[in-house]
C-alpha cells in the first residue's frame, strides 16, 4: 500500500476520531490528484443510497477539496487493498503510547464490500479496549458476514435516512426525523440537535448513547 490511511483526528460535531470514505459521486469542482472521471467509481454506498438526498451532510463536507481528496484516497485503498488499509489504520491507532477509547467508522461513507467489513471486524476483535461505532445501510454486507458474529465492542446501527434503508435484523436503528413521520417524535432523540435543527453544543463524546445502543432499540435525530 503506497499511501497511508487518513484518519480524522477531531470532528467539531462529534469530538471523536474517525475514518471516512466518499459517500457518493460528487458534483463539484475538484483539482486534486484523483481524476474527475474516477469519481463515480469511488462512491461507497452503492445499492443503498444514491446520495442525492438533500440532508446528506457527508456530501456537503466533501465540497471542500481537502476532504474530498482524503476521502477519495481512503476509498481507493478500501477498494483495492482492504486488509492493507486496516493494517495501516491499526498501526496509526495502536502504535503509540495510548489507544483510543472510542472510534467512529464513517462520519462519511459506508462499508464498501464484504472483505472491507470483515477487515474492520477483525481489527475490532483484536482491540476490546476501544468501543467502535458505525451507522450503515448495507444490509447485504452485514447479513452476509452474520449478525451473530459481530463483536461486543462494535456498536453497529441501521441508519434509515430520508426513506432509504430497511431494518437490518435486530440492529439498533438511528432514524432521521424530518417531522414527516409522527411515530418518530415519540422516540428518544440525539441531544446534540434540538427540535428546530439547531446544535445544542453537546458532542457525541459527551453522550456516547450510540456506542451503547441495544439490539432492537430505535431512536432518532432531528433534521439538521
Amino acid at each position: 500500500m503506497t499511501k497511508s490511511a487518513f484518519i480524522s483526528k477531531d470532528n467539531g460535531k462529534t469530538g471523536i476520531m474517525s475514518f471516512n470514505l466518499l459517500a457518493g459521486s460528487m458534483e463539484h469542482s475538484y483539482s486534486g490528484s484523483i481524476p474527475k472521471n474516477a469519481r463515480d467509481d469511488l462512491k461507497s454506498c452503492p445499492g443503498s443510497c444514491d446520495c442525492d438526498c438533500p440532508g446528506c451532510y457527508a456530501k456537503a463536507m466533501t465540497r471542500y477539496t481537502a476532504c474530498f481528496e482524503h476521502y477519495a484516497e481512503n476509498t481507493l485503498l478500501a477498494i483495492n487493498d482492504p486488509e492493507g488499509l486496516l493494517d495501516d489504520i491499526e498501526k496509526q491507532l495502536y502504535g503509540g503510547m495510548t489507544s483510543p477509547r472510542v472510534f467512529r467508522i464513517h462520519d462519511s461513507g459506508d462499508f464498501i464490500s464484504l472483505p472491507y467489513f470483515a477487515a474492520w471486524v477483525a481489527l475490532i476483535k483484536r482491540h476490546p479496549e476501544t468501543m467502535f461505532g458505525a451507522y450503515t445501510k448495507r444490509a447485504d454486507i452485514v447479513e452476509a458476514y452474520g449478525l451473530d458474529n459481530l463483536p461486543e465492542n462494535l456498536s453497529l446501527q441501521c441508519s434509515p435516512w430520508e426513506g432509504f434503508c430497511e431494518p437490518i435484523g435486530d440492529l439498533p436503528q438511528f432514524c432521521y426525523d424530518d417531522g414527516s413521520n409522527p411515530e418518530l417524535s415519540k422516540l428518544h432523540h440525539c441531544p446534540a440537535v434540538d427540535e428546530n435543527g439547531k446544535r445544542t453544543g453537546i458532542q457525541c463524546k459527551d453522550c456516547l448513547h450510540c456506542y451503547h445502543a441495544k439490539r432492537g432499540e430505535r431512536w432518532a435525530v432531528y433534521a439538521h
